[in-house]
């Protein structure tokens, strides 16, 4: 198989569309970020992709600004890579689920203090197809910490994040969880299971970054059959999670002063809740007897 049709083989197309998006942000001048890894990851499609993605602006709320994408995708990037900074001296694991493309553990070397390492959570076929690029690719890039591969279908019922760490996630230390670019695929009855999930193997300490959709501003989502059933409103989330031990939220929407660096056309969009983040930290009076709780309810939901 030559490379390229490893690459254009991979099953999450929409990966391939943000990592090329990533590479397009990384050759500009004033970058947020430089990934050396994304441009060889997007493959053929990623381009196309990305055009095609731009051509619904106006479906979300940006009307004639075909760039929204690629400009959510570099300040989505930066503010996880900024969240991944602050907490990688308090931390020695990271879960990342929905891995995808996602280069972190081989750009940052914030990444040398995960001593128990990064934890790449994804579908089985997602991993298989990103481990064939990487190898036949990217020649086996060396990552700053170990890398450890987890398949997962997140809508699993049997299979969850506590049966699938394995032993090298220390359970009993906190971890940063990362969720970007998943919760809005996996529906009503998925969505609450990640959080579980997460919340079952969080230790008290634990942040979790949370990337969601609040489709509770848009017209279009609430007369869209289905729509609301990938959506969290600001609202949900507090709920849920403050039900499931976590506190100290901070959230943020696409435009507002922790989404923009100075890229968000303020003039012409107000802040969009469409693209949102839910920082959070797991309560510090969670008892291990909880987590055990919640590890035996998400095994049997």
């Amino acid at each position: 198989m030559a490379a390229s049709d490893a690459v254009d083989n991979f099953t999450n197309d929409s990966a391939m569309m943000i990592a090329w998006e990533r590479a397009l942000e990384s050759k500009r001048p004033d970058a947020l970020f430089v990934d050396p890894l994304a441009e060889a990851l997007a493959g053929t499609k990623g381009e196309t992709l990305s055009a095609g993605f731009g051509n619904m602006s106006q479906m979300f709320g940006f009307e004639d600004w075909a760039a929204f994408h690629k400009t959510w995708v570099a300040v989505r990037t930066r503010f996880i890579d900024d969240r991944v900074k602050e907490c990688a001296c308090g931390f020695k694991q990271l879960v990342n689920l929905g891995a995808g493309m996602d280069t972190r553990p081989y750009r940052l070397e914030c990444y040398k203090a995960f001593a128990n390492g990064s934890f790449n959570v994804d579908m089985k076929v997602v991993n298989d197809g990103k481990a064939r690029i990487f190898e036949r690719v990217l020649q086996a890039p060396a990552a700053h910490c170990p890398v450890h591969r987890v398949d997962l279908d997140f809508k699993d019922e049997e299979r969850t994040l506590a049966t699938e760490l394995g032993s090298d996630f220390d359970a009993a230390a906190p971890a940063l969880f990362i969720a970007e670019g998943l919760i809005m695929y996996l529906g009503a009855l998925g969505k609450i299971k990640l959080l579980k999930d997460v919340s079952a193997m969080a230790a008290p300490g634990s942040v979790f970054v949370l990337q969601y959709m609040d489709a509770s501003e848009s017209e279009v989502a609430k007369s869209t059959p289905g729509a609301l059933d990938n959506a969290l409103s600001k609202e949900d989330a507090t709920r849920e999670l403050t039900e499931l031990g976590w506190t100290d939220f901070e959230f943020s929407k696409f435009g507002d002063e922790r989404l923009d660096f100075a890229r968000f056309p303020t003039g012409r969009f107000p802040p969009s809740a469409a693209f949102s983040f839910c920082v959070c930290i797991r309560r510090e009076d969670i008892n291990a007897e909880v987590c055990e709780d919640l590890c035996h309810g998400s095994r049997s939901a």
